[in-house]
């Protein structure tokens, strides 16, 4: 077969599945950190590419000629693999909210470290949830699952196949809300902590008002919450795997949504 021929069966094909790929790549959790190199990213995509187009056959609908309407292919080609990576990123981003509550509430909030996954400033708390969602996330597999996913992904929603009168968007908000859900049950162990020594301080405060229970707070609070945090930390390791392993039900029902229509 020559260069020209190879190209004319797997150019189209390849192209499309590298804007989905893409999509993934650039908004999946982990290799869509800022923190790695735009070229290894952009190597990683193509090279899922190539693997997903040899699978597929190589041969798919072809590309149309119209330059507008070459661009809307490709862009909805890079939705149906953005909607996958921001399905995992909502849960990542309920743990985060986690966090942040619970920085908060031990008043830890203000000091900032620097997250690698959004390059943004975080509390340490939120770091420290972070670093383990990832390791939980690894370690049950959900990056299997985002592969296998996206493989799927040319079955349940064929190449060129995505339309634009609704579904998908509402699915995605409805994994918004369970990220919130999620965000409040990580939170909930440091947040009932916290309300106790308040309880606690105020009772104190009454009992024996020579005290300065201002000043005591601080570091009880910060106290607490590490212990209640340090000592829950397998409850949320478990919690977080849960959420983790409902991924291949969460990407069926999301293909499904998005074949028809974002």
């Amino acid at each position: 077969m020559t260069l020209d021929a190879l190209v004319s069966r797997w150019g189209p094909t390849y192209l499309m599945i590298l804007a989905r790929c893409g999509g993934v790549v650039a908004f999946g959790p982990v290799v869509g950190s800022q923190a790695i190199p735009p070229l290894l990213r952009t190597g990683l995509a193509g090279a899922l590419a190539l693997m997903l187009t040899s699978l597929s056959g190589g041969r798919g609908p072809d590309l149309p000629s119209n330059p507008i309407a070459l661009a809307a292919t490709l862009m909805g080609e890079l939705a149906v693999g953005a909607v996958l990576g921001l399905a995992v990123r909502f849960t990542f981003a309920g743990i985060g909210m986690a966090g942040e509550l619970a920085a908060v509430q031990m008043g830890v909030g203000l000091p900032a470290a620097l997250d690698p996954l959004s390059m943004v400033q975080v509390s340490s708390v939120n770091h420290l949830l972070d670093q383990i969602a990832i390791l939980v996330f690894l370690g049950v597999g959900g990056h299997h699952a985002l592969l296998a996913a996206l493989a799927q992904s040319l079955t349940l929603a064929p190449l060129l196949s995505v339309g634009f009168d609704g579904g998908t968007m509402e699915y995605l908000l409805g994994l918004f809300q369970a990220a919130l859900f999620l965000a409040i049950r990580l939170a909930a162990p440091v947040g009932a902590a916290m309300l106790a020594t308040v309880v606690a301080l105020g009772l104190l405060n009454r009992v024996a008002p020579q005290v300065n229970v201002f000043m005591v707070s601080f570091a009880l609070s910060i106290g607490v919450g590490l212990l209640v945090l340090l000592g829950a930390l397998p409850v949320l390791g478990a919690v977080m795997a849960g959420s983790f392993g409902e991924l291949p039900t969460t990407f069926v029902g999301l293909l499904a949504r998005v074949r028809h229509g974002l």
